[in-house]
Protein backbone atom coordinates (compact mmCIF):
# COMPACT_ATOMS: atom_id res chain seq x y z
CA UNK A 1 0.00 0.00 0.00
CA UNK A 2 1.72 3.55 -0.68
CA UNK A 3 2.67 5.52 1.97
CA UNK A 4 0.60 8.11 1.56
CA UNK A 5 -2.80 5.83 1.80
CA UNK A 6 -1.52 4.83 4.83
CA UNK A 7 -0.91 7.64 6.65
CA UNK A 8 -4.64 8.89 5.31
CA UNK A 9 -5.77 5.63 7.20
CA UNK A 10 -4.38 6.80 10.27
CA UNK A 11 -5.27 10.30 10.04
CA UNK A 12 -8.71 9.48 9.64
CA UNK A 13 -9.02 6.97 12.30
CA UNK A 14 -7.62 9.47 14.46
CA UNK A 15 -9.97 11.91 13.22
CA UNK A 16 -12.93 9.75 13.99
CA UNK A 17 -11.76 9.01 17.56
CA UNK A 18 -10.66 12.47 18.55
CA UNK A 19 -14.50 13.35 16.99
CA UNK A 20 -16.16 10.87 19.30
CA UNK A 21 -13.97 11.85 22.50
CA UNK A 22 -14.29 15.47 21.54
CA UNK A 23 -10.74 16.25 21.38
CA UNK A 24 -10.52 17.57 18.16
CA UNK A 25 -8.42 20.66 19.28
CA UNK A 26 -6.35 18.97 21.61
CA UNK A 27 -5.24 15.80 18.76
CA UNK A 28 -4.35 18.92 16.33
CA UNK A 29 -2.06 20.24 19.15
CA UNK A 30 -0.78 17.21 19.74
CA UNK A 31 0.27 15.63 16.27
CA UNK A 32 1.52 18.95 15.04
CA UNK A 33 4.00 18.64 18.31
CA UNK A 34 4.80 15.07 17.88
CA UNK A 35 5.69 15.62 13.60
CA UNK A 36 7.65 18.59 14.90
CA UNK A 37 9.62 16.30 17.26
CA UNK A 38 10.10 13.69 15.33
CA UNK A 39 11.57 15.65 12.32
CA UNK A 40 15.32 14.62 12.49
CA UNK A 41 15.19 11.87 9.59
CA UNK A 42 17.62 10.16 12.11
CA UNK A 43 15.54 9.62 14.59
CA UNK A 44 12.86 8.21 12.68
CA UNK A 45 15.56 6.02 11.09
CA UNK A 46 16.65 4.83 14.57
CA UNK A 47 12.78 4.55 15.67
CA UNK A 48 11.95 2.76 12.36
CA UNK A 49 14.90 0.17 12.71
CA UNK A 50 13.52 -3.18 12.87
CA UNK A 51 16.59 -4.07 15.42
CA UNK A 52 15.12 -2.01 17.64
CA UNK A 53 12.94 -3.49 20.56
CA UNK A 54 9.37 -2.43 21.63
CA UNK A 55 10.36 -1.32 24.60
CA UNK A 56 13.61 0.88 23.74
CA UNK A 57 11.14 2.78 21.31
CA UNK A 58 8.53 2.66 23.72
CA UNK A 59 10.90 4.13 26.43
CA UNK A 60 12.57 6.43 23.66
CA UNK A 61 8.56 8.10 22.53
CA UNK A 62 7.95 8.53 26.60
CA UNK A 63 11.74 10.43 27.06
CA UNK A 64 10.58 12.45 23.91
CA UNK A 65 7.43 14.17 25.07
CA UNK A 66 8.01 15.22 28.40
CA UNK A 67 5.30 17.42 27.73
CA UNK A 68 2.14 15.85 28.53
CA UNK A 69 0.31 14.28 25.18
CA UNK A 70 -3.39 12.69 24.88
CA UNK A 71 -3.10 8.72 26.00
CA UNK A 72 -4.04 8.34 22.71
CA UNK A 73 -2.13 10.14 20.63
CA UNK A 74 0.98 8.33 22.54
CA UNK A 75 -0.93 5.15 21.54
CA UNK A 76 -1.36 5.85 17.99
CA UNK A 77 2.95 6.80 18.54
CA UNK A 78 3.34 3.73 19.80
CA UNK A 79 1.34 1.88 16.60
CA UNK A 80 3.53 3.65 14.48
CA UNK A 81 6.74 2.62 15.99
CA UNK A 82 6.30 -0.83 16.74
CA UNK A 83 4.95 -1.15 12.69
CA UNK A 84 8.04 0.96 11.47
CA UNK A 85 5.45 3.89 10.06
CA UNK A 86 7.01 6.82 12.18
CA UNK A 87 7.98 8.67 9.64
CA UNK A 88 4.62 9.18 8.37
CA UNK A 89 3.68 11.45 11.65
CA UNK A 90 3.94 14.32 9.20
CA UNK A 91 1.70 13.05 6.75
CA UNK A 92 -0.82 11.94 9.04
CA UNK A 93 -0.83 15.66 11.01
CA UNK A 94 -1.12 16.98 7.70
CA UNK A 95 -4.01 14.59 6.06
CA UNK A 96 -5.42 15.27 10.20
CA UNK A 97 -4.91 18.97 9.48
CA UNK A 98 -7.21 18.68 6.16
CA UNK A 99 -9.95 16.66 7.66
CA UNK A 100 -10.64 19.44 10.17
CA UNK A 101 -10.27 22.18 8.78
CA UNK A 102 -13.32 20.52 6.12
CA UNK A 103 -15.09 19.46 9.30
CA UNK A 104 -14.73 22.84 10.81
CA UNK A 105 -15.69 24.96 8.01
CA UNK A 106 -12.17 26.45 7.32
CA UNK A 107 -10.91 27.10 3.83
CA UNK A 108 -6.77 27.73 3.35
CA UNK A 109 -6.28 30.36 1.50
CA UNK A 110 -2.85 31.24 -0.25
CA UNK A 111 -2.58 35.23 -0.91
CA UNK A 112 -0.51 36.94 -2.97
CA UNK A 113 -0.29 40.46 -3.13
CA UNK A 114 2.36 43.28 -4.36
CA UNK A 115 2.59 44.62 -1.07
CA UNK A 116 1.67 43.51 2.40
CA UNK A 117 -1.76 43.78 3.26
CA UNK A 118 -2.59 45.71 6.27
CA UNK A 119 -4.98 43.74 8.90
CA UNK A 120 -7.97 45.65 7.60
CA UNK A 121 -7.02 44.09 3.64
CA UNK A 122 -6.67 41.40 4.84
CA UNK A 123 -9.80 41.51 6.83
CA UNK A 124 -12.02 42.26 3.44
CA UNK A 125 -10.24 39.28 1.58
CA UNK A 126 -11.22 37.15 3.91
CA UNK A 127 -15.01 38.22 3.71
CA UNK A 128 -14.74 38.07 -0.11
CA UNK A 129 -12.89 34.58 -0.25
CA UNK A 130 -15.85 33.41 1.94
CA UNK A 131 -18.48 34.79 0.32
CA UNK A 132 -16.98 32.84 -3.13
CA UNK A 133 -16.45 29.76 -0.87
CA UNK A 134 -19.25 29.04 0.97
CA UNK A 135 -16.69 29.10 4.00
CA UNK A 136 -16.98 29.53 7.67
CA UNK A 137 -13.93 30.79 8.37
CA UNK A 138 -10.86 31.69 5.99
CA UNK A 139 -7.13 30.71 6.98
CA UNK A 140 -5.50 33.71 4.94
CA UNK A 141 -1.48 32.40 4.60
CA UNK A 142 -0.40 36.12 2.64
CA UNK A 143 2.41 36.02 0.94
CA UNK A 144 3.83 38.99 -1.30
CA UNK A 145 5.92 39.05 -4.68
CA UNK A 146 6.70 41.98 -6.13
CA UNK A 147 6.67 40.23 -9.65
CA UNK A 148 2.64 40.41 -9.77
CA UNK A 149 3.20 44.28 -9.84
CA UNK A 150 -0.35 45.04 -8.01
CA UNK A 151 -3.66 43.00 -7.63
CA UNK A 152 -4.21 39.92 -6.00
CA UNK A 153 -3.53 36.05 -6.98
CA UNK A 154 -5.59 33.89 -4.26
CA UNK A 155 -5.25 29.99 -4.34
CA UNK A 156 -8.33 28.44 -2.70
CA UNK A 157 -7.79 24.40 -3.15
CA UNK A 158 -8.02 23.86 -6.68
CA UNK A 159 -9.13 26.90 -7.65
CA UNK A 160 -6.79 30.32 -8.65
CA UNK A 161 -8.44 33.55 -8.79
CA UNK A 162 -5.78 36.03 -10.50
CA UNK A 163 -6.57 39.52 -10.57
CA UNK A 164 -3.03 40.19 -10.25
CA UNK A 165 -2.05 42.98 -12.65
CA UNK A 166 0.68 40.89 -14.09
CA UNK A 167 -1.64 38.38 -15.65
CA UNK A 168 -3.85 41.27 -17.06
CA UNK A 169 -0.86 42.72 -19.09
CA UNK A 170 0.24 39.87 -20.06
CA UNK A 171 -3.45 39.01 -21.09
CA UNK A 172 -3.43 42.55 -23.23
CA UNK A 173 -0.18 41.65 -24.99
CA UNK A 174 -0.99 38.22 -25.94
CA UNK A 175 -4.43 40.07 -27.60
CA UNK A 176 -2.03 42.74 -29.37
CA UNK A 177 0.18 40.32 -30.88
Amino acid sequence: MPQGASARRYAEAAFDLAKKQGKLDRWLGDLRLAAGVLAEPRLIRMMDDPKQSRVRKRQFLDSAFTVSVDPMVRNLLYLLADRGRLGQIERIRDEFIELYNRDQGIVVAEVTTAIALSAAQQQKVEARLKQLTGARTIDLRAHTDPRIIGGMIARVGDVLYDGSVRTRLQALQERLL
